[in-house]
């Protein structure tokens, strides 16, 4: 088998993960208008956002969690191979980082905010061991799996009890808290509605919930949008002083900090000084790309933090 077969069969057991419904013609059809989607977005000169992005990124990330040594350069805060994630958003790195440092074996993980509630996430070999409740104000689906537990709510009104948690993933749902809602497509920027006060500093508190929840030396998996602070309306991107807040919310230990910055050429490790003055790209406000083509976040913090014994 050619090295170009090997990646379409793997990319086609990766789709089956998620189409998977038990009936082998629809999931067959699925996995064919994927992979037709997928070109097309190729073929269009893969702008973000176009159709045939969210299958291509999926796609993407499918292989990037099956390649050991790409995990384990994740997992060391190595710099990215070239070009790695051109024009995809952050999730393309976020999610790898946070996977690849769960702690291999049983224990009782947290998915704060929901975005590992997908099969090809959640049957990571990272994962495989793992007690799960996904956490969330709003759930896309529910899996019927014995590991995976689900618990609708705000994290600013906690209802779990304190240090029972090996680890916590929350990946970029922070800087959601106290904002407005998310809008839906199709997007109307002339549509003004009443909007509630905002709390910029709400995290605050969900830190120190977090922190609570863990067990003593439980690690929390943070990851937030970071560059030029900014108030996007639904969303607030974390500056250095908010990290510095961050940090001091949950107060435990930061035991390593990585970050990631997107160029014309994909994602990169960074120093947090090179992403100091990016901006976020927000295709509501500001449906025109600019010649890097970054999908939403220029930069992204990843944060590991430990409630100390």
């Amino acid at each position: 088998m050619t090295s170009k077969n090997k990646a379409i069969s793997r990319v086609g057991r990766g789709l089956k993960k998620i189409f998977s419904s038990g009936n082998p013609v629809a999931t067959a059809k699925n996995i064919a208008s994927s992979l037709s989607l997928v070109e097309q977005y190729k073929k269009n000169g893969r702008i973000p956002w176009s159709p045939g992005y969210a299958k291509f990124k999926n796609m993407f990330m499918i292989e990037t969690l099956a390649d050991k040594s790409l995990m384990e350069i994740f997992r060391q805060g190595k710099p990215l191979p070239k070009g790695f994630g051109m024009r995809l958003d952050e999730r393309v790195v976020e999610c790898p980082w946070a996977i690849s440092r769960v702690k291999p074996g049983p224990g009782l993980l947290l998915d704060a905010g929901s975005v590992l509630n997908t099969p090809m996430f959640l049957d990571a070999p990272e994962l495989s061991q793992q007690k799960i409740i996904i956490y969330s104000l709003e759930m896309d689906s529910v899996r019927l799996d014995p590991r995976l537990s689900y618990l609708h709510g705000d994290f600013r009104e906690p209802v779990l009890r304190d240090g029972i948690f090996d680890a916590i993933v929350c990946i970029s749902t922070v800087e959601h808290i106290g904002m407005w809602p998310i809008p839906k497509p199709p997007y109307d920027v002339t549509l003004k509605m009443p909007q509630p006060e905002k709390d910029l500093f709400a995290y605050r508190g969900v830190m120190k919930t977090f922190h609570n929840l863990l067990k003593p030396g439980g690690r929390l998996l943070l990851t937030v949008p970071y560059g030029k602070a900014e108030d996007q309306d639904w969303l607030q991107i974390f500056g250095a002083e908010q990290i510095a807040d961050v940090k001091k919310s949950f107060g435990g230990e930061c035991v390593s900090e990585t970050y990631y910055r997107h160029a014309a050429d994909g994602w990169h490790t960074a120093k947090p000084e090179e992403c100091a003055e990016l901006e976020f790209f927000n295709i509501v406000r500001t449906p025109e790309f600019g010649p890097d083509f970054a999908a939403a976040a220029r930069a992204v913090a990843c944060l590991e933090l430990v409630r100390k014994a």
